[in-house]
């Protein structure tokens, strides 16, 4: 599972992205290479920006 959340609730919540219930992708703030990651993640603790960085290229 992921923080949270149990394993097995996965599939409902997939549901609810399939229809539009859920939309993850307003959480991501940008979109970042695997090149940037570590400093991205050093950054974390400064709370700079809104949402959450997403790999995206590697």
């Amino acid at each position: 599972g992921s923080h949270g959340m149990q394993a097995y609730r996965y599939s409902a919540m997939m549901d609810m992205i399939r229809t539009g219930k859920l939309k993850p992708e307003l959480l991501v703030g940008k979109r970042i290479s695997l090149d940037e990651a570590p400093a991205a993640l050093m950054a974390m603790g400064g709370f700079e920006g809104i949402g959450i960085g997403v790999v995206t290229k590697f």
